[in-house]
C-alpha cells in the first residue's frame, strides 16, 4: 500500500485489490473532527444521473470499532489530469480552461443543487454564525494569536478594521446581516470545489462536452448542506490566486508597531507559479458565469444575496484553517479572513454591483494595494 498524499484528516492510498487492480484508499486519521463518513455518505446518495462526474465507492468501512474509516475509488490513470495543473503549466489555454470550468458548474447547478433541504434553511443563519465562532475560538489557542486575537480593531495594509471577535459580534447583533447569510434556500453542495479537486480526461479535451471527474467533497469545515455560493467562494479563492498564494507561501508579512496591532501583507503575485492566474481575466470570467447562464439563472435570480456571501464563505475557509495549517501560514490565513469577514460586515445593504466588477477589483486589489 503506497502513501499517496497526506490531508489534514485523511490519507490517501495506491493498493491492488484482489483482481491485480489498481484502487485508491482514502483512510481518515485518528482524531475526532475528521469528515470522512459525511463524504462517503456525500457520494453514496448521489443521483444515479450524475454519478459518472464523480468518483463511485467501491467499498468502505464506517463502523466505530477500532479500524480506521476508509473508502475505496477506482484509480484514475495517466489519462486523467488535475485541472489546476492544467491551468497552472500553461496546458489549456483561458478559454478551454473557462469551459472545463463551465462544464464543473454545469454538472453542479444542474445535477447536485437541485438536491434541496428547505426545513433547514430558516436556521441556516445560526447554523453558520455557530460554525464560524466554533472556528474564532480554537485561534486563541495559538500563543502567536494571544497578543492581539481580542484587540477590537486591528489594520492592515494601512487599513483599519473591526478584528474577529468584534465582527462576529456585529453579525450576531444585526438582523439584516443574518437575513444575507440566508440563501433562497438549502442545498446539496460539494463544500470544496476548486480545481484541485477536479479532474479532466486528457483524450476528452477534443470533444465539444469534457468528461470530468469532481473530487472530494466535503471540506474541513464539514458542510455538506448549505448554499451554492459556498461551492462558487472555493473556486473564486484559488483562481484569484489568493488561495494558490497562502498554499505555496508566496507571500510576505511586516508586523509594526502601533497604537493598533498592525501587519502588513503582499501576496508575491510575480512569482512564476502564479502566472497563469496573476492577470484575473479567468476569475473575471469564471464569475460572469453565473446568472447569465441557462443553467444558473434561475438558481442566482432567487437569491439576492448570494454575492455578498462569496466573502462571508471566503472568510469561513480561511479562519478555519488557521490551527490546521503550519504555523508559517497561519498569520496570512487570519489576516485573509479578516478582511473577507470586514467586506462582507462592511457591504452596503443592496448588492449594487455586479458580482463580475466586485470580484474582478477584489483580485486586482491584490496587484494594487500589496494585499
Amino acid at each position: 500500500m503506497q502513501l499517496l498524499r497526506e490531508g489534514y484528516h485523511e490519507q490517501l492510498f495506491l493498493l491492488t485489490n484482489e483482481r491485480g487492480v489498481h484502487i485508491v484508499r482514502k483512510q481518515a486519521k485518528p482524531r475526532p473532527d475528521g469528515t470522512l463518513l459525511t463524504e462517503i455518505a456525500w457520494l453514496e446518495e448521489l443521483p444515479s444521473r450524475c454519478r459518472q462526474h464523480f468518483p463511485r465507492v467501491l467499498r468502505s468501512h464506517k463502523k466505530s470499532d477500532g479500524q480506521p474509516v476508509f473508502y475505496e475509488m477506482p484509480y484514475f490513470g495517466c489519462e486523467w489530469v488535475l485541472l489546476s495543473e492544467l491551468i497552472l503549466t500553461g496546458a489549456i489555454d483561458g478559454p478551454r480552461a473557462l469551459i472545463l470550468l463551465a462544464r464543473v458548474m454545469q454538472v453542479m447547478f444542474d445535477n447536485i443543487f437541485p438536491t434541496t433541504y428547505p426545513e433547514e434553511t430558516a436556521g441556516y443563519p445560526e447554523k453558520l454564525i455557530r460554525l464560524l465562532e466554533q472556528c474564532l475560538w480554537r485561534i486563541p489557542e495559538l500563543p502567536a494569536f494571544r497578543p492581539f486575537i481580542f484587540a477590537d480593531a486591528i489594520r492592515v495594509n494601512e487599513e483599519e478594521c473591526r478584528n474577529v471577535f468584534s465582527l462576529l459580534g456585529e453579525i450576531k447583533a444585526n438582523s439584516r446581516l443574518r437575513a444575507t447569510l440566508r440563501p433562497a434556500v438549502v442545498r446539496k453542495v460539494h463544500g470544496d470545489l476548486y480545481p484541485e479537486n477536479i479532474l479532466v480526461r486528457l483524450p476528452s479535451l477534443r470533444r465539444a462536452v469534457p468528461q470530468v471527474m469532481i473530487l472530494d467533497p466535503i471540506a474541513a469545515i464539514g458542510l455538506n448542506r448549505g448554499d451554492f455560493a459556498m461551492d462558487i467562494a472555493k473556486c473564486k479563492s484559488w483562481l484569484s490566486a489568493e488561495l494558490l498564494a497562502l498554499r505555496l507561501g508566496l507571500f510576505t508579512i511586516q508586523e509594526e508597531r502601533g497604537v493598533l496591532p498592525s501587519f502588513t501583507m503582499s501576496l508575491r503575485m510575480e512569482d512564476e507559479q502564479l502566472r497563469a492566474l496573476r492577470a484575473g481575466f479567468l476569475l473575471h470570467d469564471f464569475l460572469r458565469l453565473f446568472g447569465s447562464t441557462s443553467y444558473s439563472h434561475i438558481v442566482c435570480e432567487e437569491d439576492s444575496y448570494w454575492q455578498r456571501r462569496l466573502s462571508f464563505y471566503e472568510a469561513l475557509y480561511a479562519l478555519s484553517m488557521v490551527p490546521l495549517v503550519p504555523t508559517w501560514q497561519s498569520l496570512a490565513r487570519f489576516l485573509v479572513g479578516v478582511q473577507h469577514l470586514h467586506a462582507f460586515v462592511s457591504a452596503p445593504g443592496d448588492d449594487e454591483v455586479s458580482a463580475a466588477s466586485l470580484s474582478y477589483k477584489s483580485a486586482h486589489s491584490l496587484l494594487a494595494t500589496g494585499y
